[in-house]
């Protein structure tokens, strides 16, 4: 294939992988789940699970903000409510059913509820107990836990229970379901939830980050044998698969992962993998609680409803179906708590936060596995993190490849698809595909790497034609980002540059930017580009800001945000629209909550020294954000060499955005101007930073404009255009008192006269008369420039030394 057709085919695959990368389905409300009932209640729901009596008839127990609701599950489409179990009111409530029995525990202090089921559903009886007699006969206390859960002998666990057991409490009922006998209880570390299976007890160790294995062949004495840490060091729940030894954990932070987890041998545990919903419109969603039936995982997410895994790869969880329970909040802690898989009827219940109890049926849709290779064409070489997109219909999933160029992954319908592979620097590659359930599709893809060329940069002063050296250049697209610098002859070279469409934005401090736009560099090329003088700074570029102030825990920066995991609603968390590139200032503790990271004294963002001699005045914009602080200052300040103005406060806003371009004239009469500094100053009492709101601020899109007397020459250019019309002075040159030759006008104009290097003077205001003289005695000898009023002229003299 020649270069032409080459270069056509990348563009026509490039097109098609930007298109493939909008596609999501999160349109739908279920998929491969059907929604049989919906019950809502008046209060908050909780926890969820479910009770099957000796005759087979199924039923719902749904812990809710007020008590315990017990349904009648015997048409699953129309639940019947048998009781109400009024407790004392607590957002927390996590029930267990063993034999005919079942318990309740809640953050309240209402011990354990014991519900006895064994008359269901003409009688249901209760009882709350809070005193327990251990295996001595000794009494012991419980007033509450945070969870529960019952294994495969009856055993009750209760986690976080006080004011004993704060790791773990064995309770025995077999004596006495409605009095169980205390076995032990461990205090060691904190147990979020237990599972249990085997004689072995798995432990989510939320404030650890860990979970926790334990030998509990003896009850009487459980022995800990291992730990390991989860991705997100918040572990909330664990739950172990029957057949092998394959472990799940869910951490609960916002945009965690589900794992997953080979404890074979717990000297040797190894991750298998981890899943992750890809919900574009909601990246921060959280994973709540995991259950494991036959080969499937269900999860209970957070605003995101029931999510279905098939695990039957432990090394590659596939999601299958969900239901979204909750249409209301995007993230949070709103919507689905919990869910209950285990009727034999194949229907499962789950619980919302808000809208109550949910009835559902999966269908029990498997996945279809896909397997592939991808290395370089020329070379045969693994690729790796090259991506993996598939797509069929209105849905899509992307994977990466890891370091030997492998991909597993799979589908949750089989059919035809389209595959993409890419990586940036080589060609897309595009497939048609039959993907079949319970079937693994094995591919291979070698990808050709796109044609490299040079690009010579060089860098020139518009009005001077000088060049340029230490100019800063960004050259970018959506798959790379080179940065660099001109050298002494104001010329840069970059090497090895891929074929592609690409941005080049350069800047230095004291000149405008420049952007050359999205173009094709598809051979060897050479940019010439002519700065303009001025200033401004879109931060697209680093030129030279620096932090000002005594704290040293706290910076300004430049950033995008990306390092932020959950971007605010209430602050600014990108920068304003339609500068160049994505990038602004911010101060550095956006996303640090302790105190010591309050700002302490002063912090600020000073610009690099402006020259502004020949500026009689400037007008400044910028778009500034600043919050928080106690008895705090933040301000907007132009320093000279003798003088602080103090141009704004800048104002809180709590909307997610900057605040509005800020405008503002300044008159430099009579300043200091040879190295100007804006400064942004944000200012908290070091006696009170403790006990303040986190004082924080952004700054982008810097502009500087104004009436500007450049040079000599240009006094010269403006004189000459004027010459015949401009008034002119006598006696010149002048000694002591300066006359203007002109129509007489007695009513009095603004005289400014000006230095040789643009500086202003003597300023007067006087009649334009033959008549009136101006005194010019204390200047100094040499050449000036007069400006009469809003007159675009000026008049050359000389002043003579005094004799």
């Amino acid at each position: 294939m020649n270069h032409f057709s080459n270069s056509i085919l990348y563009k026509l695959l490039f097109v098609c992988v930007c298109s493939l990368y909008s596609v999501y389905s999160f349109g739908q409300k279920g998929f491969h789940i059907e929604l049989l009932s919906k019950v809502k209640i008046q209060e908050h729901a909780s926890s969820i699970w479910g009770y099957t009596d000796p005759k087979g008839k199924e039923y719902a127990i749904l812990g809710t903000e007020q008590g315990v609701r017990i349904f009648s599950l015997v048409d699953p489409t129309q639940p019947e409510e048998l009781i109400f179990i009024q407790c004392t009111p607590s957002a927390w409530r996590e029930l267990k059913s063993s034999g005919e029995f079942a318990y309740i525990v809640t953050e309240a202090e209402d011990g354990l509820l014991i519900v006895d089921l064994r008359l269901i559903p003409d009688t249901i009886t209760y009882r709350f107990v809070k005193n327990f007699k251990n295996i001595n006969g000794d009494s012991l206390n419980i007033i509450s836990a945070h969870t529960l859960y019952v294994d495969e002998k009856n055993f009750i666990y209760l986690s976080g229970a006080r004011p004993i057991g704060s790791g773990f409490i064995i309770l025995d009922p077999s004596l006495d379901p409605l009095n169980p006998i205390i076995v032990s209880h461990n205090e060691d570390h904190y147990q979020h939830e237990v599972h249990v299976y085997h004689d072995t007890l798995y432990g989510a160790e939320l404030f650890n980050g860990v979970f926790s294995i334990w030998d509990i062949t003896d009850r009487t004495n459980p022995m800990r044998i291992a730990e390991h840490e989860t991705a997100f060091h918040f572990t909330h729940s664990v739950w172990i698969e029957k057949n092998r030894h394959i472990l799940y954990t869910a951490d609960e932070v916002a945009g965690a992962v589900i794992e997953a987890w080979n404890i074979s041998d717990p000297t040797d545990i190894i991750k298998t993998d981890e899943f992750k919903v890809k919900n574009p419109n909601a990246p921060f969603i959280i994973p709540h609680n995991v259950f494991h039936l036959d080969d499937k995982l269900y999860v209970s997410y957070y605003t995101e409803g029931v999510r279905i895994l098939d695990t039957k790869d432990p090394e590659n969880l596939i999601e299958v179906a969900y239901y979204d329970t909750h249409d209301e909040h995007k993230d949070g802690f709103h919507g689905c708590w919990s869910v209950y898989p285990y009727f034999n009827s194949g229907i499962c219940i789950a619980s919302d936060i808000e809208n109550g109890m949910f009835v559902l049926k999966y269908d029990g849709n498997q996945a279809a596995y896909v397997q592939a290779e991808i290395v370089d064409k020329a070379d045969g070489n693994p690729i790796y993190n090259a991506s993996f997109k598939i797509e069929q219909n209105t849905r899509s999933i992307e994977e990466f490849s890891n370091l030997k160029g492998e991909i597993k992954t799979g589908f949750p319908e089989e059919d035809s698809a389209t595959i993409t592979v890419y990586k940036k620097g080589y060609y897309p590659e595009i497939r048609k595909v039959k993907l079949d359930k319970n079937n693994v599709l094995i591919l291979k893809f070698e990808l050709q790497e796109l044609p490299k060329y040079n690009l010579d940069i060089l860098v020139k002063n518009k009005q001077t034609g000088q060049f340029i050296q230490d100019a800063r250049l960004i050259l970018y697209n959506s798959d790379f980002t080179i940065n660099a610098s001109t050298g002494d002859n104001g010329d840069c070279t970059l090497n090895n540059i891929y074929e592609n469409h690409w941005t080049l934005v350069v800047g230095k401090w004291s000149y405008k930017q420049y952007e050359l736009k999205d173009f094709e560099l598809n051979a060897n090329q050479s940019i010439v580009v002519e700065l303009e003088e001025g200033y401004e700074d879109d931060f697209i570029l680093d030129l030279g800001w620096t932090t000002g102030g005594a704290d040293p825990q706290v910076a300004w920066g430049i950033g995008d945000f990306s390092e932020i995991p959950i971007p605010s609603s209430n602050f600014p968390s990108k920068d304003i629209a339609g500068d160049l590139g994505n990038s602004c200032y911010y101060t550095s503790n956006y996303n640090s909550y302790e105190t010591e990271f309050n700002i302490h004294g002063t912090v600020s963002l000073v610009s690099p020294p402006m020259n502004l001699n020949g500026y009689e005045s400037i007008d400044l914009s910028y778009y500034a954000w600043s919050y928080g602080g106690f008895n705090s200052t933040k301000e907007i300040l132009l320093q000279t060499a003798d003088t602080t103005l103090i141009l704004e406060t800048v104002s809180e806003l709590l909307t997610g955005q900057f605040n509005p371009i800020s405008n503002i004239h300044v008159d430099l009469t009579n300043l200091k101007k040879d190295s100007v500094h804006f400064v942004f100053r944000l200012f908290n009492n070091p006696d009170s930073a403790e006990m303040a709101i986190r004082l924080m601020g952004a700054l982008d899109v810097f502009r500087l404009n104004g009436n500007k007397i450049v040079s000599v020459e240009n006094f010269n250019q403006q004189s000459a255009k004027s010459i015949s019309s401009a008034p002119s002075v006598f006696p010149n040159p002048v000694d002591n008192i300066l006359f203007i030759n002109s129509i007489e006008n007695s009513k009095p104009e603004l005289i400014k006269i000006y230095n040789a290097y643009g500086q202003l003077v003597k300023t007067c205001s006087t009649p334009v008369s033959s008549k009136t003289g101006i005194d010019v005695s204390e200047l100094n000898a040499g050449v000036y420039y007069l400006k009469i009023g809003d007159d675009k002229s000026y008049i050359r003299f000389v002043k003579m030394a005094h004799r």
